[in-house]
């Protein structure tokens, strides 16, 4: 700005006395007279509202004793100074974020002690159980299971297996407790408080608990919408037990995704027959996914009173 102002007032001192000087060049054509020319040009300048400039300036000319002229010039002038401003305004969506599974992620079934199936269930994803022994595990084998191992055998894992596979185990029952503990922390802010019957009810993103059980009631269905949002997360924490009856459902609107939903039991888990869950499931005593039971999720077991992971029938596949 301080620019404008210092070139606008050069412009208008130029232009005046160019003004002022055609004047007089007018008086010297009406005398012959050598007599000597005598100027004096005086000159204000006003800068008023930042950017506009005043200038004024007078010049007399002595032409001789009887005759003189005097020119007088005032010019004004506005610079307007414009300024372009590119304002990008970002919106970021405030929720939870996602519960920290660490290497439990590749399970979709992780016991503790035992697991028990009714043949034959189909499971995406690995199978793992520790400490558990492989002799823990019955009615489960490698043609039920696809996994990330060489072959199908190896999709399921125990603690007495070979080579490296009892360290990876108890990594993974370790990030399970520790999923457990993120999704349950206080850092996760102050939860909404819901409690029994969730049949009907359509739930945003966010944190809810329940200081009892929580159920979906027989043919019941709970909806989980994503607002459009495919990263929107949904934790669903109960003191007690989560159980889901007899053909009832949780169904995904909104973009949400099932990889964003976690459901977190203080003691047990139980899925009804021929029910649909979405989500991770973290319990810490039980899991039953009961006759063919519907699991887009994990079943994770985790802590030292963590028992038995049973099975029937099932399909059970990693989101």
């Amino acid at each position: 700005m301080n620019s404008i102002k210092f070139n606008l007032k050069m412009f208008l001192i130029l232009m005046v006395f160019a003004v002022a000087a055609a004047i007089i060049a007018g008086c010297n054509n009406k005398t012959t007279s050598p007599t000597p020319v005598t100027s004096t040009p005086t000159k204000t300048s006003t800068i008023t509202g930042g950017n506009t400039a005043t200038n004024t300036a007078t010049v007399t000319k002595t032409v001789n004793s009887t005759f003189s002229a005097t020119a007088t010039a005032t010019a004004t002038a506005t610079a307007t100074a414009t300024a372009t401003a590119t304002m990008t305004a970002t919106t970021s969506v405030t929720g939870q974020l996602p519960v920290v599974l660490g290497t439990s992620a590749r399970f979709a079934v992780l016991s503790s002690s035992i697991i028990t199936d009714v043949p034959a269930c189909s499971i995406t994803g690995d199978v793992g159980i520790s400490p558990g022994l492989r002799s823990n595990i019955s009615g489960l084998d490698a043609g039920q299971v696809t996994g990330t191992g060489s072959n199908g055998a190896y999709a399921i894992y125990a603690a007495d297996d070979a080579g490296s596979v009892p360290a990876m185990l108890i990594q993974a029952e370790t990030d399970a407790t520790n999923a457990y503990l993120d999704a349950t922390s206080v850092s996760r802010g102050t939860p909404t408080l819901i409690s029994g019957d969730q049949n009907g009810i359509t739930l945003a993103p966010g944190l809810y608990q329940s200081s009892s059980s929580i159920e979906i009631s027989t043919g019941g269905i709970l909806y989980l919408d994503g607002q459009g949002n495919a990263n929107a997360v949904f934790i669903i924490r109960s003191a007690t037990t989560i159980t889901t009856s007899d053909t009832s459902s949780v169904v995904l609107e909104g973009s949400a995704q099932a990889k964003n939903v976690f459901w977190v039991a203080g003691s047990a888990i139980t899925l009804g027959t021929n029910s649909i869950m979405k989500g991770t499931m973290i319990a810490s005593s039980s899991i039953s996914i009961l006759t063919g039971a519907n699991l887009q999720g994990r079943a994770l077991l985790q802590g030292a009173s963590a028992a038995e992971i049973s099975l029937d029938t099932d399909t059970i596949v990693l989101p």
